[in-house]
C-alpha cells in the first residue's frame, strides 16, 4: 500500500506540469507545420520583378545584380532558382557577408573512348566581380609541348563535381573555404587528382585558401604563385638585364630632373593592413616632412569617385612628378613585391619600401634603384637623407643608373589577375600533372604551413621602430571586409 500511495502522489504533482508542455509542444508543432504549409505554397516570381538577365563582363551589370542580392534573402531557396536561371549563386564568406559567384549547371565532360588523352581541369568557388572577369568558362585549350591531350578548363560550384576533374585549381578569388568544405573537398577527391594553390595574395591575405592544420600533408600538391620558389612562378614584374650591352640606351637625366616638381606620393585606397600599420608610418613621416596622401586614405582624389579610362595615364602623369613614391605591402613576406614597386619604377620614379626584408628586394629589383626604410634607425633619419637627395640632383639621378643596364616587365592590374586562368598557366599545370603522373616519387606535398609559404613572413625590418608599426599577433580588424 505504502509503494501505490507514493506513486499516486507524485503523479498528482506531475500531471499539471507534463500537460502544460504537451500542450505547448502541440501548439509549436501545428504552427510550425501551418508555416511550413504556407511557405511551400508561396511562390515568388522573381523573373516578373527583375528583367531578363545575362552576366556579361561590364561593371555595370555586376553591380544591377549585388543590388539585386541585398533587396532579397540570398539564401531563400526560390531567390537561389532565379539565381542559378541566371548562372550565379550566393557563396557565404569567412565574416558572414555574401559573394556572387558563378555557376556551372552543365560542366564539361572528357568523350568516352577519346582516341586522345582527355584532361578536365576545374576552378573552385570563383566568386564576386572577378566571376566574370578571369576568363570566359568552359573553355577548350590547346597546348604546345601536349599535342595529343584536349584540356578542358571550367568551373564547378558544388564540393561532389571535382570527383570527375583530373586537375582541381583553388584560386584566390574563390569563395572563403571553411572547415565543412574542406571536408568535403576530401571526401570527394578523386585518386591521383592534383590539387593547385593559385594566388597573388601573401600568405597573410590568402587565409581563405588555407586548409585545417591537420590536413597540411593531404591538400595541395602544387604551388603557382609570386613567389620564386613556387612550382609555377607568376610575378608582378621583374627586372630583365640587357644582353648586349653595347646596345643600351643612354638615359636623358636632364628630362628625369625636369619631370620632378614634387617631393614624396603615396596613392592608397586600403587604408588598413593586417600585418602592420602603414598608414601611421606615412603620417608619421608626413608630421616631420611634406608627403601628398591620394586616394581613400588621404584627402587628394585623383579620378573622383568612377574611374574612367583616361584615369591610369593621369596617375602616371601625376607620379612621373614626384621624387619619391612610397610603395608599401600590406604583408612583409619573402618574395612579396607586388606593382607597387614595378609600376613606380617603370613610371620613373624612385620607390621607397617595406615589404620583404632588403637582401630580398636586392634580389629582385634593379639595383640601386629603391630606398628601403629599414635602412634608417628612425622616420627622421629617413627624411634627413630624403631631403638630402632632393636637394643633391647627382646623388639622386644614381637610383636611375639601372635604366643603363636593364629594363622592368611588368603587368596590368588585369593582364596580372587574368594569368592565372592563361592559356600559359594551364598549359604548365597541365604538364606538371604529367611529370607527376609519371613520376609520383620526385613530388612532394606544397605544405602552406611550412617555410615554403607562411613561414615566408617575417617582421617589416630589423629596426625596432619600424616593428613597433607591426600590429599584435592578436590584432582584431575593424574593417570586416578585409580578405583574411
Amino acid at each position: 500500500m505504502g509503494s501505490t500511495d507514493a506513486s499516486l502522489k507524485i503523479k498528482n504533482q506531475i500531471n499539471p506540469k507534463l500537460c502544460f508542455i504537451a500542450l505547448s509542444c502541440i501548439v509549436f508543432v501545428i504552427v510550425l507545420s501551418i508555416t511550413y504549409i504556407c511557405m511551400e505554397h508561396v511562390t515568388w516570381d522573381y523573373s516578373s520583378s527583375y528583367p531578363t538577365f545575362k552576366i556579361s563582363d561590364t561593371v555595370e551589370e555586376i553591380r544591377y545584380f549585388e543590388s539585386i542580392m541585398t533587396e532579397h534573402d540570398p539564401f531563400d531557396v526560390n531567390f537561389q532558382i532565379w539565381l542559378e536561371n541566371k548562372d550565379m549563386h550566393v557563396n557565404p564568406t569567412h565574416d558572414g557577408s555574401r559573394a556572387l559567384c558563378r555557376t556551372r549547371t552543365k560542366p564539361l565532360r572528357c568523350p568516352a573512348n577519346n582516341v586522345i588523352e582527355c584532361l578536365k581541369i576545374s576552378v573552385v568557388g570563383l566568386c564576386g566581380r572577378w566571376a566574370t572577369k578571369l576568363r570566359s568558362l568552359p573553355a577548350e585549350i590547346s597546348c604546345p609541348g601536349l599535342k595529343n591531350t584536349k584540356v578542358l578548363l571550367d568551373h564547378v560550384d558544388k564540393t561532389k563535381a571535382i570527383q570527375e576533374a583530373h586537375i582541381v585549381l583553388f584560386s584566390f578569388v574563390a569563395s572563403y573555404l571553411n572547415l565543412d568544405i574542406w571536408l568535403k573537398l576530401g571526401f570527394y577527391r578523386s585518386p591521383g587528382q592534383m590539387w593547385v594553390l593559385q594566388t597573388e595574395e601573401s600568405p597573410i591575405y590568402a587565409r581563405g585558401l588555407m586548409m585545417p592544420w591537420f590536413f597540411r600533408n593531404d591538400t595541395y600538391n602544387i604551388s603557382n604563385t609570386y613567389h620564386t620558389r613556387a612550382d609555377i612562378h607568376s610575378p608582378y614584374g621583374y627586372y630583365e638585364p640587357f644582353r648586349n650591352e653595347k646596345s643600351n640606351p643612354a638615359v636623358n637625366l636632364t628630362k628625369v630632373i625636369e619631370e620632378k616638381k614634387n617631393f614624396i606620393i603615396w596613392i592608397s585606397s586600403h587604408c588598413e593592413t593586417l600585418q602592420w600599420d602603414r598608414t601611421k608610418l606615412v603620417h608619421d613621416l608626413q608630421r616631420v616632412t611634406k608627403v601628398d596622401i591620394f586616394g581613400k586614405c588621404g584627402n587628394i582624389s585623383i579620378c573622383g569617385d568612377k574611374w574612367e579610362t583616361t584615369c591610369s595615364l593621369n596617375v602616371d602623369k601625376i607620379v612621373r612628378s614626384y621624387k619619391f613614391s612610397l610603395a608599401l605591402e600590406n604583408s612583409c613576406c619573402e618574395d612579396y613585391v607586388t606593382e607597387k614597386l614595378w609600376h613606380t619604377l617603370s613610371i620613373g620614379t624612385v620607390p621607397i619600401v617595406i615589404g620583404p626584408q632588403i637582401e630580398n628586394y636586392k634580389k629582385l629589383a634593379p639595383p640601386g634603384s629603391f630606398i628601403h626604410v629599414d635602412q634608417f634607425d628612425s622616420v627622421e633619419s629617413l627624411k634627413d637623407y630624403l631631403e638630402y637627395l632632393d636637394s643633391n640632383d647627382t646623388a639622386y639621378l644614381e637610383y636611375f643608373k639601372w635604366k643603363e643596364s636593364g629594363i622592368v616587365r611588368e603587368h596590368s592590374i588585369k593582364e596580372h589577375y587574368q594569368n592565372h586562368l592563361s592559356d600559359d598557366v594551364i598549359c604548365a599545370i597541365a604538364e606538371q600533372y604529367f611529370k607527376r603522373r609519371s613520376s609520383p616519387t620526385e613530388f612532394k606535398m606544397f605544405d602552406l604551413y611550412g617555410p615554403e609559404w607562411k613561414g615566408t613572413c617575417h617582421y617589416c625590418g630589423n629596426h625596432n621602430w619600424i616593428r613597433n608599426y607591426e600590429h599584435p599577433l592578436d590584432h582584431k580588424r575593424r574593417n570586416k571586409g578585409i580578405w583574411a
